[in-house]
């Protein structure tokens, strides 16, 4: 099994090959250098074997983080690789997260709201929020959103 790029534009892919042979003449360990340029001839291919997954995760979030990618490559080629890494099992997780947080958080509807507070945590904050009928404690972190718990009747 592996990935298959086909919905990913062309220009996007071209991109995102390049970008994988920079990264890995980058690095400082030629075993990681040689990981990352078998993933820039599989993106070539267009199809990415699943042992090559975790690290096109781990590049995509970091080639994403903080619009370096859209500021250098544009918008298309960003929106583009967004979308593929949302299709990867570390995007997949994070959005079904963010899913489930937003389906709590609805469940606050018409509730009045009592307190909400945000808490530092080791690697990240915690959201509670407290209303006349419930409680929810959302855990943030790099790896996303979690709800962390809900007690009803609080």
């Amino acid at each position: 099994m592996s990935l298959s790029l086909a919905e990913v534009v062309p220009d996007a892919r071209e991109v995102l090959e390049e970008e994988l042979v920079s990264f890995a003449g980058s690095q400082p360990s030629p075993a990681i250098a040689e990981r990352y340029l078998a993933l820039a001839g599989a993106v070539g291919t267009g199809e990415v074997p699943d042992e090559l997954v975790p690290p096109l995760e781990t590049f995509l979030e970091l080639a994403l983080h903080r619009g370096r990618l859209r500021r250098q490559r544009g918008a298309e080629a960003d929106d583009a690789l967004g979308a593929l890494f949302f299709r990867t099992p570390s995007g997949a997780q994070a959005r079904k997260a963010a899913h489930d947080v937003s389906r709590a958080l609805a469940a606050l509807a018409g509730q009045s709201i009592e307190r909400i507070g945000v808490s530092a945590a080791i690697g990240g904050h915690s959201l509670e929020i407290r209303t006349d009928r419930a409680q929810l404690t959302v855990e943030l972190d790099r790896g996303g959103a979690r709800v962390k718990s809900v007690e009803v009747g609080a």
